[in-house]
């Protein structure tokens, strides 16, 4: 069972009324990975470093794409208005955080982005013209992202760099967890007769 501790509910209660869906199961009969994905909600606005936290003491991570398959099922959990603001003049529409960055004396702007789980950074959804360290800001934190006004979210979502920290006002108000299941043995005797591995039980998906 994914166990939420104490120290997520102290880090989501700082950030201010989360509100957080069931986790959604992406299952190999589908084309998945047999992953989880929670998509979080947070009014206030949350940073990329907030969000990273929260997902890490949740049990899981901030979500990875690494295909378009994958692209496409994220974003179907979050294809709502709830989940992407327009934080005023001269900002683009925010959807939430996904696990990318760029560590700190990576070239820019296009240089060593990763994913938080170390897994292969090869497949890449950015917009036109993205990454662009918009104005030396440090922008090294991925987000789901629509250019110009209107209403999110837009038909199909890009990815933007923004920064780690900052204002929260000017920030996504969402981000999505994405949790695998975690290998365990059976009992010692189990193991002595069968010589099987088992996954641990995982928070139902629906």
């Amino acid at each position: 069972m994914f166990r939420r501790t104490a120290s997520v509910l102290l880090v989501l209660t700082v950030l201010g009324c989360p509100v957080a869906a069931e986790p959604i199961l992406w299952s190999l009969d589908e084309g998945g990975n047999d992953h989880c994905y929670e998509p979080i909600i947070v009014s206030g606005g949350i940073t990329w470093n907030a969000a990273n936290d929260a997902a890490i003491a949740a049990g899981g991570h901030l979500a990875t794409i690494t295909s378009a398959a994958e692209m496409d099922f994220v974003f179907s959990l979050v294809n709502s208005q709830a989940y992407w603001n327009h934080p005023g003049p001269g900002h683009s529409n925010y959807g939430p955080w996904l696990g990318g960055f760029q560590p700190a004396g990576s070239p820019e702007p296009e240089g060593n982005w990763q994913w938080v789980t170390g897994e292969l950074f090869d497949y890449t959804n950015w917009a036109t013209d993205q990454p662009n360290e918009s104005q030396n800001a440090n922008e090294d934190s991925i987000h789901l992202w629509a250019s110009g006004g209107g209403t999110p979210p837009p038909p199909r979502p890009v990815w933007n760099d923004l920064p780690a920290i900052g204002s929260a006002a000017a920030q996504p108000v969402s981000y999505v967890v994405e949790y695998v299941p975690e290998p365990s043995t059976l009992g010692l005797l189990a193991m002595a007769v069968v010589g099987l591995f088992v996954y641990r039980l995982r928070r139902r998906c629906s």
